[in-house]
């Protein structure tokens, strides 16, 4: 029986049909893969551990260069799919393949098992080619744990990656960009068409390379209730942001029209507007009224 060549070909053969409410369109363009592979920082001692693995197309390119993969995968149909084609084209190379959703995943005890004939590890990498519908909540988790992880990057749908890496003052710019900025390097790496995937997405795609700062770019006292802030400033975007604020916080207008002018920043102006640093100080001012409050979830749901 003849080896199915390619990541298409291989769902084919196993008779898998990507389901549309998960999200599932699959890089199929081999030469894409390898270009993506090759741009990782992928050292002696690095182990990846992929999101969404699929049926292998950047799985596959990591385990021809030696890189051990823990691949956590959600459908055990594809799960059993890449431990076969693992097995045909990277007999004997190092993976684990874990069924879950990453969403439930902590990290921590995954990582310490290693990967089966691993070798020595000295640190992990975090990739994945993102479904677009759960992109949000899947970076929400990337945040939560990325303390285990030397860096990471993602394929994401175009319009995500413009907000990732929007400047000040764009449509573009908004929690989201300011969340991540706070505690990553955000690099664009490569655009992936519409036509590199299948079934054909309605959008193109964007790797992104998120390197991790060894320190906030700017200090707060309380990273949750800064996170707070923001949220609140782009809540209501087409407000000023002394409205945004007053509105989302419930406080005074008044008081907050104060806290704006001793951070030094025009309670004219929108959030789009303003600079990571200018929310930094707003937040060592209107900290102190918030300190109260109910301890802050953090930001959900960036805008």
């Amino acid at each position: 029986m003849s080896v199915p060549v390619g990541t298409k070909q291989w769902l084919r053969a196993a008779g898998i049909r990507p389901r549309k409410a998960w999200g599932q369109n699959f890089l199929i363009n081999a030469r894409v893969a390898e270009r993506i592979v090759a741009a990782w920082p992928l050292d002696t001692g690095t182990a990846v551990l992929e999101i969404g693995a699929g049926a292998g197309a950047l799985t596959l390119p990591l385990l021809a260069r030696g890189v051990p993969v823990l691949a956590v995968e959600r459908d055990p149909r594809l799960a059993t799919l890449l431990e076969r084609r693992a097995a045909a084209e990277c007999p004997g190379a190092p993976l684990r393949v874990q069924v879950a959703d990453i969403r439930e995943l902590a990290p921590g005890a995954e990582l310490a098992g290693g990967v089966a004939a691993g070798g020595e590890i000295s640190h992990w990498g975090l990739v994945g080619n993102l479904p677009y519908a759960v992109t949000t909540p899947i970076f929400e988790w990337v945040l939560k744990f990325r303390r285990h992880f030397a860096w990471a990057a993602f394929m994401v749908q175009r319009e995500f990656a413009a907000r990732l890496l929007a400047p000040v003052g764009s449509a573009d710019y908004g929690s989201l960009t300011l969340w991540v900025r706070f505690r990553y390097r955000v690099t664009k790496q490569l655009a992936v068409g519409q036509g590199n995937f299948w079934p054909i997405p309605k959008v193109d795609s964007i790797v992104v390379r998120l390197d991790p700062l060894t320190a906030p770019p700017v200090e707060v006292s309380n990273e949750a209730r800064f996170e707070r802030i923001v949220r609140a400033a782009f809540a209501h975007r087409r407000k000023v942001i002394a409205g945004s604020l007053a509105h989302s916080l419930r406080l005074p207008r008044a008081t907050v029209d104060r806290a704006l002018e001793e951070a030094g920043i025009d309670s004219r102006k929108r959030a789009q507007e303003c600079e990571l640093d200018e929310f930094a100080a707003l937040s060592r001012v209107l900290e102190p009224l918030l300190a109260a409050a109910a301890p802050s979830r953090g930001l959900r749901n960036p805008h």
